[in-house]
């Protein structure tokens, strides 16, 4: 028993019970608010904060706080979170009492032990403002260096991803990234770089970088910037400096411990959506033992006291500290004498009520709280426990578990929500795919697609997709070509803008593309067509010659779509001023006069390549067409059967049925009309295509053909899908003796193709044709020449593109554009200047094209416009029985005018 103050006595475990029961009252944290200990409001005239309880014991109780540390790792139902640490005696290697280095070991050991595992069980403590001061004064920079701000930044990103991301961590971000898409390899790779960047700037809420620019020691504002400030704390704490140090180091000691109470504030921090601060119940303790002034003890104590006036803040910290006499130095200790530690509550409360005065007068023993123990034996583990501390449970809201159900409870029905979202998004998404040919809604030409049925209708920068079934070798012909003209359109568009000044427009080709085989192979020829056309301007890189943006547009397998299209390229000069007209054009049919109407509306010049029925010139002023009429045709064809059949009296007309294939029902007055002005007998025999959807009975008609008289001629007027159907029927009706047939124009691609052309050798059949190909592409002129080289596998394949001369028309119909944009020179290239000039072509000013003379006179149609009638025997390539019209730039074929050819256009 030890005597204390006027005969009290005191037991060592009284001593302690005493100490236990201030312990419990300082850690206890309350429900709400700060405030230590049960009080729920500030005491009066006091001010919130937790003192640094001095004690103050002889040698015999020496123990006294490794008991006490005893007592919180005892505390039930769980540990207190503290730190014992034991300043060391007196010794000359190490640091000089109260300097930055000093200071620095003492927390730094302080911080390890708060943060190791065992202190987790409320939550984990992190001192990062801390480390980055402490890491910050360790650095050994060479104030000369002008490279020395880099060296550090550097340093600071290593460390920066090193400690946010870790080894382990990063080997596995490393290896999903490798597996991920390329902008999620991209965000891996710079997203930390970015963050760490705003770091240094200060913007990031809540980082250290942010709260060291704005904490009140050592002016964190000169120079200006987070590097700035970091390169003049570098060095403090290297060991061997012998130069003056360039900072206060009073104001250094207050930024370290300053950064770590601020740490330990952050951690109590309360928030509504920090919902694991809740569950820290208990302030933390650290004891500091055996503290003297010649050890540093005193002096680390004092910088406390100095920041806690300093800042004003409360710090969710106790600390107790043990000393033989009473700290910070003898001065104060004798203003202040210590009270026993039986009166702790009561010193307590006198403290609280002088806190506010003594804290606002920066006095340097505000924070003391000092206590005399009586001269007890204190003896690590023979201290009876008879007081024990006790921590209030969390509430169950914050508790992990709960948390955990919550959460899951939370993302299931996020989850659920989510899912009927992502569900309606990606049928929106699929949706808005399939309606649009395929495409993502970021996907420009999403915009200027859109499916309807089995048709992608409208004007694509790509491929146009094609739906349904198709002959795989024909779709990847027709494939091949579309994508050769997309990677020219990619080169015209870089030549543009390495030469600015070169004229430079947008033509769109228009067709009917469908996967029906006749339809691949017509529109894979024409393309051909275009894209030598447009590959012959690409290799003039020194001319003068305009360059041609070639855009692909689809109307409909059957054209029906054509007012689709036009109200998309109606609206689209207004995003591409330099789309100037449509070329191609497919089927003489009625939706396809209508779409040249539609977009003769919208102001865009149209020239057709291959049609031909008399009236569409009607649709429109801004229609032209580089190819016959049907009335010349069915001229020709009547005055070729008068001069080469003198037997034959009479024509049998085979046509479609179809009264919207208006080039059928129009070839067929024609000829009727042309045949007997020359006196020939006319009769009519008409079938169901292909078209109408109920399958043709052309091969029927076929087979009644053999039975027509010796003094007729059959003429088909129809489609090429419906002229095999005939020829079928022909071959099993009278393949030995069939009849004079002769055909229209549109079966040239049936006669191009090896594979349908050779399916019926034993019969001979005649046609008409708008200009003259070339087996292999071996005409000595610049389109087949160009073709030559730019497409040599369709040249040399079975399904020549050139043959039936579609390619040449296209060639010709591009070709007045680039006429048209010559003409005008320096005038600025519209719609409306190219029609114009194309509307001059004539006379002195006629154009000799690939598919022969194109001469519009005061019309819209070439007069006098090259035809030739060919012949096809035992499945060979056609050749060319007769002609009419000049043909100027072909010398591998006899192609002299014949006797009997019209003289003038009717």
């Amino acid at each position: 028993m030890a005597e204390h103050g006027a005969g009290e006595r005191f037991s060592s475990a009284e001593v302690v019970d005493e100490l236990v029961k201030l312990l419990q009252e300082l850690t206890e944290r309350p429900r709400f608010g700060e405030l230590p200990g049960r009080r729920s409001g500030p005491r009066a005239g006091g001010d919130r904060g937790i003192p640094l309880v001095c004690l103050v014991r002889g040698t015999q109780a020496a123990g006294l706080l490794q008991a006490l540390q005893a007592h919180l790792r005892g505390a039930h139902p769980g540990r207190v979170p503290h730190a014992y640490h034991r300043f060391p005696e007196p010794d000359a290697a190490l640091p000089e009492p109260g300097t930055v280095e000093a200071v620095g070991s003492v927390l730094v050991r302080v911080a390890r032990e708060l943060a190791h595992g065992a202190n987790d069980r409320y939550g984990r403590h992190e001192f990062r403002r801390f480390e980055l001061v402490y890491w910050l004064m360790n650095q050994r920079l060479d104030g000369t260096d002008p490279e020395s701000a880099a060296t550090l930044l550097t340093r600071l990103r290593e460390r920066d991803l090193g400690r946010r991301s870790g080894d382990d961590l990063k080997d596995v971000l490393d290896d999903a990234a490798g597996t991920a898409p390329w902008w999620v390899r991209l965000v891996v790779r710079l997203a930390p770089s970015f963050l760490f960047r705003a770091k240094l700037r200060g913007v990031v809420p809540g980082s250290e970088y942010r709260w060291l620019l704005r904490q009140p020691y050592l002016a964190p504002h000169d120079p200006g910037t987070f590097i700035g400030f970091a390169e003049r704390l570098t060095s403090a704490l290297v060991p061997g400096q012998s130069a003056e140090p360039r900072e206060d180091t009073g104001q250094l000691a207050k930024l370290l411990v300053n950064a770590f109470l601020e740490d330990v504030r952050r951690a109590y921090r309360r928030s509504w959506w920090r919902i694991r601060s809740a569950r820290r119940t208990v302030y933390p303790v650290v004891l500091l033992d055996g503290i003297r002034r010649d050890n540093g003890g005193y002096a680390l104590l004092k910088i406390i006291n100095d920041v806690r006036n300093d800042t004003g803040a409360f710090d969710p910290l106790v600390i107790i500290s043990g000393s033989a006499k009473v700290p910070p130095d003898a001065e104060t200790a004798a203003e202040r004498e210590p009270a026993p530690v039986g009166q702790a509550s009561h010193a307590y409360e006198t403290w609280a009520r002088k806190l506010a005065t003594d804290s606002r007068a920066r006095r340097p023993t505000a924070w003391f709280l000092p206590l005399r123990v009586p001269d007890v034996t204190v003896v690590r583990g023979e201290v009876p426990p008879t007081a024990t501390l006790s921590v209030r449970q969390a509430p169950i809201w914050s508790r992990t578990s709960v948390l955990a159900v919550v959460v899951l409870l939370l993302l299931g029905s996020v989850a659920t929500v989510g899912y009927r979202h992502v569900t309606q998004v990606v049928a929106a998404s699929d949706r808005w795919r399939f309606d649009h040919c395929g495409l993502d809604r970021d996907n420009p030409d999403a915009h200027t697609l859109r499916r309807i049925g089995d048709d992608c209708v409208g004007v694509t920068t790509g491929p146009v997709p094609l739906f349904g079934e198709a002959d795989g070798e024909d779709l990847q012909r027709f494939n091949r070509v579309q994508q050769l003209i997309v990677d020219q359109n990619r080169k015209v568009l870089e030549a543009h803008a390495r030469d600015p000044g070169r004229p430079y427009a947008t033509v769109v080709y228009v067709s009917a593309m469908g996967t029906a085989r006749d339809a691949l192979a017509s529109n894979t020829a024409r393309l051909v067509g275009v894209a030598a056309r447009q590959a012959r301007l690409l290799d003039r890189t020194d001319s003068d010659d305009p360059l041609i943006r070639v855009l692909l547009s689809n109307a409909g397998s059957a054209m029906q779509h054509g007012g689709v299209v036009a109200e998309v390229l109606g609206s689209m000069p207004e995003r591409d001023k330099s789309i100037v007209g449509v070329l191609g054009m497919a089927l003489s049919s009625t939706p396809t006069r209508d779409t040249i109407t539609a977009l003769g509306k919208v102001g865009l010049p149209v020239v057709a390549a291959t049609l031909s029925d008399d009236e569409m010139p009607t649709a429109s002023r801004m229609y032209f067409q580089v190819s016959p009429t049907n009335d010349r045709q069915a001229e020709v064809a009547a005055r070729h059967v008068r001069a080469n059949h003198p037997g034959k009296s009479g024509v049998v007309i085979v046509h479609s049925s179809d009264e919207q294939d208006s080039y059928a029902a129009n070839l067929r007055l024609d000829v009727a009309e042309r045949f007997a002005e020359l006196g020939l007998r006319v009769r009519e025999q008409p079938y169901q295509p292909v078209s109408a959807g109920q399958g043709s009975d052309a091969r029927r008609l076929g087979q009644s053909l053999c039975d027509v008289g010796d003094d007729e001629v059959v003429f088909f007027a129809g489609r090429p899908a419906d002229f095999g159907k005939l020829m079928d029927g022909l071959s099993a009706g009278c393949k030995s003796d069939p009849p004079v047939l002769l055909a229209g124009d549109d079966i040239a691609r049936y006669a191009a193709d090896d594979t349908l052309r050779g399916q019926h050798p034993e019969i001979p059949f005649e046609y008409l044709s708008f200009a003259i190909g070339a087996q292999g592409c071996a005409a000595a002129t610049e389109m087949h020449q160009t073709l030559r080289h730019l497409v040599p596998e369709e040249c040399e394949g079975g399904a020549n593109p050139s043959l039936d001369g579609h390619a040449a028309l296209t060639y010709d119909a591009l070709y007045l554009f680039v006429h048209a944009m010559i003409q005008l020179g320096d005038i600025p290239v519209s719609p409306g200047h190219v029609w114009k000039e194309m509307s001059d072509i004539g006379g002195e000013r006629a154009l000799s094209g690939e598919s022969g003379v194109i001469d519009f006179g005061d019309g819209q149609v070439p007069i006098d416009k090259f035809l030739a009638v060919l012949g096809v025997t035992d499945g060979e390539p056609p050749t060319v029985l007769a002609s009419c019209g000049d043909y100027p730039n072909r010398d591998d074929v006899d192609l002299r005018r014949a006797p009997w050819c019209p003289t003038t256009p009717r």
